[in-house]
């Protein structure tokens, strides 16, 4: 049996949560008010007081010693402050220099030859950079006019490919002179992507065409090229008649070309060239 010393348990310190965040809204509050006194004060003119240094015990060992240290350093921040100052006052005298009208003047010339020079050079790299522009657009040029003069004069039936959206603007007066120039050359006006344009307005323009060259309405075909490649027998109408992946009018431009072949009866191999805008079909 343990007998009792007579010592009491020590008390535990631990609280529930509920009185620690207690505890801790007090503190917040009085922090608080502290603040709120404290910006008052301020707002009346009387600034509260502030905790003074209180110096170096006189019955410390190594008082002389923390005394020099603070001296030093206090040395040392007074010509930091001092060189900071000087530094100012240099900028603030740099600044006075160049109100100068004379060195506003002589500021201002050297700027604008810099920027004389450099505009100078920019134009000229721009002049060289249009100069090799123009001529590789003039080699072009002469590269197309040398296909087209060689197909136009190897073909006995030229097709002019028209765009059915804008058959007008796809037309060149100098290209249809080259070739009814020559007797022995015919030329047909072919009226591609007539799909993508209504039936009446496809009628209209083979009317209108036709007053001046054979026209013959077309679609592309729109499959696989290397399979399953068909046309449509039935007449080339255009609008949503035409809106298959089928090409049309190819069998009415055949024909065509075939009446061309014959020659008192006799059927001859002719060339077809075909010319056009880009993008046109």
């Amino acid at each position: 049996m343990v007998k009792p010393t007579g010592k009491s348990k020590a008390k535990s310190k631990r609280i529930t949560c509920r009185q620690r965040h207690k505890v801790a809204a007090k503190v917040r509050e009085h922090h608080r008010k502290e603040r709120k006194e404290a910006k008052q004060l301020k707002a009346s003119g009387y600034a509260p007081k502030q905790k003074r240094d209180p110096g170096v015990p006189a019955l410390h060992p190594l008082k002389e010693e923390i005394l020099r240290k603070a001296e030093a350093l206090k040395e040392r921040m007074e010509a930091e402050k001092e060189r900071q100052k000087k530094e100012r006052q240099n900028l603030i005298a740099q600044s006075r220099k160049l109100t100068d009208l004379e060195e506003l003047q002589r500021d201002a010339e050297s700027r604008s030859q810099q920027f004389d020079d450099l505009r100078a050079s920019v134009l000229d790299s721009l002049e060289d950079g249009v100069r090799s522009q123009d001529t590789m657009n003039e080699n072009s040029r002469r590269a197309y006019y040398k296909e087209f003069k060689k197909v136009v004069d190897d073909a006995d039936v030229v097709l002019e490919v028209l765009d059915a959206r804008d058959p007008l603007g796809c037309r060149c007066a100098s290209v249809e002179q080259a070739v009814v120039s020559s007797s022995k050359k015919r030329l047909v006006l072919v009226l591609n992507k007539t799909d993508l344009v209504p039936r009446e307005v496809v009628e209209k323009w083979l009317k209108y065409l036709r007053q001046d060259y054979p026209t013959i309405a077309f679609k592309a075909s729109t499959q696989s090229q290397r399979d399953h490649l068909s046309q449509s027998s039935h007449k080339a109408s255009g609008g949503a008649d035409s809106a298959t992946s089928e090409c049309f009018g190819a069998g009415t431009l055949i024909k065509l070309l075939a009446n061309y072949t014959r020659n008192a009866n006799i059927k001859t191999a002719i060339r077809v060239g075909i010319v056009g805008y880009p993008n046109v079909g």
